[in-house]
């Protein structure tokens, strides 16, 4: 490779402020502002100092290495923390009413998923109570969660269809509550085979739940991407522009677990392990092809802007504003950080 010189970011640079309202002398409160849970968030950032962040005659910057520290709940609030239930008002009738369930956002194995929906049903239809929800990661037919209603009336239920939440004549959600609602049920694998009701008064995941709300995060930066005769983008349909990294959350080596346990060959038990999704974790993506960004020469590298978005092309969740006066917004912020290596002319 080229000589290179390293300019090195970390997405809590964002944190500077000035002494004394001195321009000329910044200082990080990266510290003081994470414990004020204090913006801008790492979702949508610029890092802004006083003289350029890398001086010479910069032909190409190539992404070396990235470190992310992801911080995204299992359950996140308005992504996937909504769930719908139609249930039937009298035995044998075919009438049925509905009920929106909100799920409280946090960190989650699969096994506390189902006893924290088993409790929220119990509590918002308890004409179909008591309710059962079980999770199971045997291998096999019974894979993921089960919802059993063992009502003494025989009151069946089902979680609807999209197309059952847009006819005015029975229970209308927007379109925004409707997306909510397919996030949750791709978290707990569920999908069109669960919205008939059962005789058994039972539903069951037909999909493989999926506990990782993403399995990616795209970082754009438009000031980084400026000099780009061909431009980056993607193959969805809002084609934005700036993209220049896609990290893939698995990482690379050995697969990475996503149910709750596994089966012990020797002693048929079931093994509790981690579910990817389920907590905070650490990648670092060491890029054996690194993005190689064309660069002028003739500029400076000043301000960096940032922003993280995730497989729906939202920017990343990070934070819940604050509903309490005096307290602060409640953060969950994924932080990053990333070598760049700039190239001088010869």
């Amino acid at each position: 490779m080229a000589a290179n010189a390293i300019l090195a970011i970390s997405s809590t640079d964002r944190y500077i402020t000035n002494l004394g309202g001195n321009a000329n002398q910044p200082f990080s409160n990266t510290l003081e502002a994470q414990f004020d849970n204090a913006g801008p968030y790492s979702n949508d950032f610029s890092i802004i100092a006083p003289n350029a962040l890398m001086n010479g005659y910069i032909d190409a910057i190539k992404i070396s290495q990235i470190q992310l520290q992801y911080n995204l709940p299992t359950i996140i609030p308005d992504g996937n923390d909504l769930m719908i239930v139609g249930y039937e008002t009298s035995p044998q009738s075919g009438v049925f009413a509905y009920q929106q369930i909100g799920l409280p956002y946090g960190f989650y194995t699969p096994v506390e998923i189902a006893a924290l929906l088993e409790t929220e049903l119990n509590t918002y239809i308890p004409s179909l109570q008591p309710w059962v929800v079980t999770f199971t990661s045997s291998i096999g037919v019974d894979f993921g969660f089960s919802v059993l209603s063992n009502n003494q009336d025989g009151l069946l239920f089902f979680f609807p269809r999209p197309s059952d939440l847009r006819i005015p004549s029975t229970y209308v959600l927007s379109e925004t509550e409707i997306t909510r609602y397919l996030k949750t049920c791709k978290l707990l694998g569920f999908n069109t085979n669960n919205g008939t009701p059962q005789v058994i008064q039972a539903q069951v995941s037909w999909a493989a739940p999926d506990f990782l709300y993403t399995p990616y995060i795209d970082i754009y930066s438009d000031a980084l991407t400026n000099y780009q005769k061909l431009k980056d983008t993607d193959s969805s349909t809002s084609r934005r522009k700036g993209l220049i990294s896609r990290l893939y959350l698995s990482g690379v080596g050995n697969p990475q677990i996503t149910s709750t346990g596994f089966l012990n060959e020797n002693s048929l038990t079931i093994v509790p392990s981690t579910a990817l999704g389920c907590s905070p974790f650490v990648l670092t993506f060491d890029l054996n092809t690194p993005k190689i960004i064309n660069w002028s020469p003739d500029t400076a590298v000043n301000s960096l802007d940032f922003q993280m978005r995730d497989c729906y092309g939202d920017l990343l969740f990070n934070y819940i504003p604050s509903t309490s006066p005096g307290l602060a917004n409640e953060v969950f912020n994924t932080e990053f950080q990333m070598t760049l290596l700039c190239v001088e002319r010869d």
